[in-house]
C-alpha cells in the first residue's frame, strides 16, 4: 500500500511540475531570436525559416543621397526610396545569417558628382572585402506607361546567375515587368566600374510610372522586395 501511494505521489509530481516545465523548455527552443544590427535593427518579421551557412559579406548601396536627389516622382526623391529599400534588404539578409555592410545608412553624403561618389563607395566596399555589392536605384521616363525593372552587372558567371535569381524572385512577388539581366552595358554605370567589387545594379522600376511608383514607396512592398532578394541569396549562395 505504501509503495502504491509513493508511485501515485511521484506521478502527480511529474504531471503537475515537470511536464509543464519540459513543454515550456521545448517551446522556448523553437522561438528564433532575431539578430540586431546597429545600422538596421532586425525585427521578428524579418526572421526567415532558412538560415545561410555562407560566410560571405554583402555590401548594400542606396543610390544617390545628399544633394543628389536622383529622380523625383510624385514629390518623392529617388534617394529616399533607394535608402528605404536598401535598409529593408539589409535587414532581411542579416536575419538570414549574412554579414551586411552599407555604403550609406542616412542622407549624410559628401558632395560630388555621381561618378566620384560611386568611385569612393566602391573603394570603401573593396577595403571592407565585400564579396558582392547590391546597388539599388530607380528609373524615370517621359512615357508614363513605361514600367519594369532591369538588373545590370558585369559579364561574370556567378554574379549573372545571382542577378537572374534575384530577377525571378522579384517576378514571383508580382513586383513589375522584368526586363532581364543586362551584362552588355555595364560601362554606362559608374557603380559597376570596379571589377574588383562584383556588383549587381538593380533599377527597381520607373518613378514616372504610377504602378511602379506605388510599389516602390509602399513599406509592405519594400518588405516583399527585401525578402525576394534574400530568397535569391539563399537559393544561390547558401
Amino acid at each position: 500500500m505504501k509503495r502504491a501511494l509513493i508511485f501515485l505521489c511521484v506521478g502527480i509530481f511529474i504531471a503537475l511540475v515537470l511536464q509543464p516545465n519540459l513543454a515550456q523548455s521545448k517551446k522556448s527552443d523553437e522561438v528564433r531570436v532575431p539578430q540586431v544590427s546597429e545600422n538596421a535593427p532586425v525585427t521578428n518579421e524579418d526572421v526567415t525559416p532558412s538560415v545561410s551557412t555562407s560566410k560571405i559579406r554583402i555590401g548594400i548601396d542606396a543610390g544617390h543621397g545628399g544633394d543628389d536627389l536622383g529622380y523625383v516622382g510624385s514629390g518623392t526623391a529617388e534617394k529616399d526610396i533607394n535608402l528605404a529599400i536598401a535598409q529593408t534588404v539589409g535587414r532581411k539578409l542579416q536575419a538570414a545569417g549574412y554579414e551586411v555592410v552599407y555604403t550609406r545608412t542616412d542622407d549624410n553624403v559628401p558632395s560630388g558628382d555621381e561618378s566620384t561618389v560611386n568611385s569612393q563607395r566602391l573603394s570603401d566596399m573593396q577595403a571592407q572585402n565585400v564579396d558582392i555589392l547590391l546597388s539599388f536605384a530607380a528609373g524615370n521616363a517621359s512615357d508614363p506607361l513605361m514600367k519594369g525593372f532591369t538588373i545590370f552587372t558585369r559579364p561574370d558567371e556567378k554574379t549573372t546567375a545571382l542577378a537572374n535569381e534575384i530577377g525571378q524572385e522579384l517576378v514571383s512577388i508580382n513586383f513589375s515587368t522584368f526586363e532581364g539581366v543586362d551584362t552588355d552595358h555595364y560601362s554606362n554605370f559608374s557603380i559597376l566600374a570596379n571589377k574588383q567589387v562584383p556588383t549587381i545594379y538593380i533599377e527597381l522600376g520607373y518613378l514616372s510610372n504610377k504602378d511602379d511608383h506605388s510599389n516602390l514607396v509602399d513599406p509592405d512592398y519594400q518588405d516583399k522586395i527585401g525578402q525576394a532578394v534574400t530568397n535569391a541569396f539563399l537559393n544561390e549562395v547558401d
